[in-house]
């Protein structure tokens, strides 16, 4: 519990920190509200002391209050006022930027059920494993592969069908992960532990395409000596 509590709150607030600056760039959004981000920091915060002190009731609370204020603080979903900036990356960037947000949402619920609910690790895990790979895992496969190349020695990346692929499997890998781990170790359908080893495959098959296509993107030469060798040539 305490060990969520801390990934929460880091990931939380490293997570809302960083899309402050990248979002309204990215995805053409309304730029955020600092208080509102302030706000999120503190109740995030505040759940955090209140789960080491015991009180997780309050602090699964606190999470869930904590989450929506950043996301309504950084107009996730919410309609662009600008179109986003796609160009190099697979169109369904804007898609895979905000779901981060539906699984941050997700880890808060389930912490919420998990105070009164859980009885064998099941829903802990559930909420857990939707944090650290249905948000942080999933907001690093989509920035990643959208500015690293270009960080990188200005890159194109290699394959836009690799980054769809990764981020589509990621959430797909990660739905079945915590779909299957509640029913499974509460013992609600012990069926549901057949689904966790496919979960785990696809998930580390993500990892893969998303490695490739980075590797081989970072191998390559940059845009501009590729472009004059085809104007040479």
């Amino acid at each position: 519990m305490c060990a969520l509590l801390a990934i929460r709150h880091v990931s939380g607030f490293a997570g809302a920190h960083q899309n402050a600056r990248w979002l309204p760039v990215f995805l053409g959004l309304a730029n955020p509200s600092d208080r509102a981000l302030l706000a999120a920091f503190a109740v995030n915060t505040a759940g955090v002391a209140a789960g080491l002190a015991g009180y997780f009731s309050i602090s699964a609370a606190l999470s869930m209050v904590g989450a929506v204020i950043a996301a309504l603080a950084l107009h996730i979903f919410e309609s662009a006022e600008r179109p986003a900036k796609t160009h190099g990356i697979h169109p369904s960037f804007p898609f895979f930027v905000r779901s981060p947000y539906v699984w941050l949402l997700i880890a808060a619920g389930l912490s919420m059920w998990a105070v009164s609910a859980d009885r064998n690790g099941g829903i802990w895990g559930a909420s857990r494993h939707a944090l650290t790979v249905g948000f942080v895992s999933t907001m690093i496969f989509a920035i990643g592969q959208r500015v690293l190349p270009a960080f990188c020695g200005m890159r194109v990346l290699f394959n836009k069908g690799l980054m769809f692929g990764s981020l589509a499997m990621l959430n797909l890998g990660c739905l079945l992960r915590v779909s299957a781990e509640i029913p499974a170790y509460e013992g609600y359908w012990t069926q549901a532990w057949s689904v966790l080893p496919v979960s785990a495959v696809v998930e580390l098959a993500t990892v893969k395409l998303f490695a490739v296509n980075l590797a081989v993107t970072l191998l390559r030469a940059p845009a501009h000596i590729i472009h004059s060798q085809e104007v040479a040539a």
